[in-house]
């Protein structure tokens, strides 16, 4: 595989926290980026479905999602 070099600037509580998360995965940065970089190509491969897409947004963000999901489980399952 060809590589190449890179030099990005981020603010120094971003790369605190990528360093960090790589070393917690035991991978290096170059890594990191490379995974990130492929599942973003990946991901761009599958575009979201019209249906789902027309979807975004429509619940308020005031809206407790979590807490009524968990509601109704909670009086499906009792």
């Amino acid at each position: 595989m060809n590589t190449n070099s890179v030099t990005i600037q981020l603010p120094t509580d971003e790369i605190s926290f990528l360093q960090q998360y790589a070393a917690r995965h035991s991978i290096t940065m170059s890594e990191l980026i490379d995974r990130y970089a492929r599942l973003l190509q990946v991901s761009q491969k599958y575009d979201i479905h019209p249906d789902i897409q027309k979807m975004t947004g429509i619940i308020p963000k005031d809206v407790a999602v979590e807490e009524i999901f968990y509601h109704h489980v909670m009086e499906k399952h009792t």
